[in-house]
């Protein structure tokens, strides 16, 4: 029985285990990109706890590098933290843990982050020396309330044209005039130079933030083995201003199914103009979702401007938990910036 660092080969063990826990399937193609592939040099970061040849636990870390007060630093995001359930009450978790924290203050680390479940969440602070920094704010807007209700009472399904309707009016509302005269919004399958000038540039903007460059765009988006992902860019006379990566899902809901548009990711100078424009573009490109929503704190630009266009908090649903490895910073909500693509799940 022993904790130990991942070794080529032990794929398919995990892949068993991240099935016989999450109750789903994983393509090897995704497993490459999540562990292998990331711009990182420290990826793939997995530990497992094999007891005599079998793997019982797995945890990993995605790392990334990221600004921390303008300086470019590594920090990692929790993922698949996994004990095979016939095997729970052994102390699994808390070995895992506890090798993965050594490892990642050696490696230099600066700041562990996730968004754990409740369970997860009570033991990080009982075990770590995690901080519960705050609940994430979830902005929504409802662009089809006919199409929702449909969903509850089938009754009203032969009133889904009027719903339609609604949602043009809406989105016209929010698409608004047309760009001034030398402003583009146009979608992009190529992360230029312009990208990582404009990470540069923002990197102050929160004293945490993920360096949201070229390489990273290109790997978390753009690269994506099974989600497909649209990035939008905003350009003044050519010069990258800011830019939006939207997804749609389509979700069980009630008796039917329901549309759901995502904001996953928006990085742009801190101009109120500029987020205007990215979030009218943003619900314009959305056209068919019902519901559209996003991550954003409370007190950025961003909120701000889709707040103007009917996106606003709806609840704070996802704990953000840290573990500071000597970053001296993030131990606040307040400190990041975020969005749903800082998450595996979206």
């Amino acid at each position: 029985m022993t904790v130990r660092a991942y070794q080529t080969g032990d794929e398919p063990q995990i892949q068993a285990l991240y099935h016989k826990v999450f109750e789903k399937d994983r393509s090897r193609d995704e497993w490459a990109w999540k562990f292998r592939d990331p711009p990182n040099a420290l990826n793939p970061f997995i530990f497992v706890y094999e007891d005599d040849g079998a793997l019982l636990g797995h945890i990993a870390l995605w790392v990334s590098d990221a600004y921390i007060n303008g300086v470019t630093e590594p920090i990692a995001l929790r993922v698949d933290t996994m004990v095979d359930p016939d095997a729970r009450g052994r102390g699994i978790y808390r070995q895992l843990n506890d090798a993965m924290l050594t490892a990642a203050t050696d490696q230099g680390i600066k700041l562990l982050y996730g968004f754990p479940a409740a369970q997860a969440k009570e033991q990080l602070l009982k075990t770590t020396n995690a901080v519960h920094a705050g609940d994430v704010a979830r902005h929504r807007v409802i662009l089809d309330p006919v199409a929702l209700a449909a969903c509850v009472f089938s009754f009203l399904k032969p009133l889904k044209t009027l719903g339609t309707w609604y949602k043009r009016w809406k989105r016209r509302h929010a698409s608004g005039d047309v760009l001034p005269e030398g402003w583009t919004l146009r979608e992009v399958t190529t992360c230029d130079e312009q990208f990582d000038e404009l990470a540069d540039a923002c990197q102050q903007m929160k004293p945490v933030m993920l360096k949201r460059d070229a390489a990273y765009l290109q790997w978390r988006y753009l690269r994506h083995p099974e989600a497909t992902y649209r990035l939008i860019a905003l350009s003044k006379d050519g010069h990258l201003q800011g830019y939006v990566v939207l997804t749609t899902e389509t979700v069980p809901f009630k008796k039917g199914q329901a549309v759901i548009g995502h904001v996953v990711d928006a990085l742009a100078y801190d101009d109120a103009s500029v987020w205007e424009y990215l979030a009218k573009g943003a619900v314009a490109t959305l056209a068919a979702a019902d519901v559209i929503q996003l991550w954003a704190s409370p007190d950025a630009t961003a909120a701000h401007a889709f707040a103007r266009i009917g996106v606003k908090e709806h609840d704070r649903p996802m704990p953000l938990v840290v573990n500071d490895l000597g970053a001296d910073t993030g131990h606040h909500l307040s400190d990041w910036w975020l969005t749903q693509g800082d998450v595996d799940s979206f």
